[in-house]
């Protein structure tokens, strides 16, 4: 697929994704490896590797994160040479349940494109309490999505916006509200199949993939049956990072916000019921949306200063006319100061 103009002349190397939950047989990893020149994939997100000894398995022309001998649940692989660097840019989690990690085009310095690569681990089988998490990640979304622009991986979470006809899983809604609240949306065809289970239970969709609309676009997402060699199928799509500019920090321009538009977002004061953490979640991250949609961001640079007003602006602007006039001897400097 050709990069669109935009892409080309930010110089930003689409990356070609494999993502893939093995289930720790080395079968489903050989099947994988050689499956790569097929998509010609230069990034592999792989859950749940077979491990050699505690050490996760080398490929020939990828770089390996986490790269030495240590229990782990998520590996990232990425093709050598195919960017000019990678760095890891989250710490680690215990045993490695994320591995999150920086992009870098061959031709800007600045980071292309963020990736995190998650396996929920299912860590509690206590489902009568409401509030409890019972996967490993459930707790850590919002610090996830934070860090990311592209989040996929074994996610082990039920949901009717992928899955229709099934009920929520526990902290799914969670979430949603992440998602919605950063403005993350997901690549997966809904209620396409990515598990089978082996004691042929209903086939259900667990492995996601969640893209920031304002940084990076996803494409061709598509599962591959004809490689599955354990309960998960192997997934392919690309990602085209919108900008290769450095990092912008942006806060809210509360001066321009639609407080009605922001009112009308949020539920009612005497519905909301807050009886857990979960409902206590669900509330933050409607008025984080509530916020995106109602209120405009401003850009924050090294030289911004919360005290400056538009009386300053106008002193700084007849300042700079009177001092071109008194350079180009228009004005005496009497005058000009």
């Amino acid at each position: 697929m050709n990069n669109t103009p935009e892409q080309r002349k930010a110089g930003c190397p689409p990356a070609r994704i494999r993502q893939y939950n093995t289930g720790k047989s080395p079968t489903a990893f050989q099947v994988m490896q050689a499956a790569i020149p097929d998509t010609n994939a230069n990034i592999l997100l792989v859950q749940e590797p077979a491990l050699l000894n505690g050490t996760p398995p080398t490929l020939d022309d990828f770089h390996c994160f986490p790269s030495h001998k240590q229990a782990c649940w998520t590996v990232t692989y990425v093709r050598k040479k195919a960017f000019k660097s990678t760095s890891v840019i989250s710490e680690p989690h215990a045993d490695f349940l994320v591995v999150s990690v920086t992009l870098h085009s061959k031709d800007h310095k600045p980071p292309t494109i963020n990736i995190a690569n998650c396996y929920n681990r299912l860590q509690n089988r206590n489902w009568r309490t409401r509030d409890q998490p019972t996967h490993s990640l459930d707790p850590l979304f919002h610090e996830i999505f934070a860090l990311a622009d592209l989040v996929a991986g074994d996610m082990n979470k039920h949901y009717p916006r992928w899955e229709a006809g099934r009920q929520p899983s526990q902290w799914a809604q969670n979430l949603v509200d992440i998602c919605n609240a950063a403005n993350f949306r997901l690549a997966n065809t809904p209620n396409t199949p990515t598990s089978y289970s082996i004691n042929n239970n209903r086939p259900a969709v667990l492995d996601l993939t969640f893209f920031n609309q304002d940084h990076i676009t996803v494409r061709n997402w598509h599962t591959h049956l004809e490689h599955k060699a354990q309960d998960h199928t192997p997934i392919s799509y690309q990602g085209w990072p919108k900008t290769g500019t450095h990092q912008e920090y942006k806060s809210y321009n509360w001066k321009n916000a639609n407080w009605t538009r922001i009112a009308e977002l949020l539920p009612v004061p005497e519905e909301v019921k807050i009886r857990d953490k979960q409902d206590f979640n669900h509330l933050y991250h409607l008025i984080l949306r509530a916020l995106r949609i109602g209120a405009p961001t401003r850009r924050v640079t090294k030289w911004s200063r919360s005290w400056w007003d538009p009386n300053l602006a106008e002193m700084r602007r007849i300042k700079n006319t009177t001092f071109r006039e008194f350079r180009a001897s228009r004005t005496d400097k009497h005058t000009y100061n």
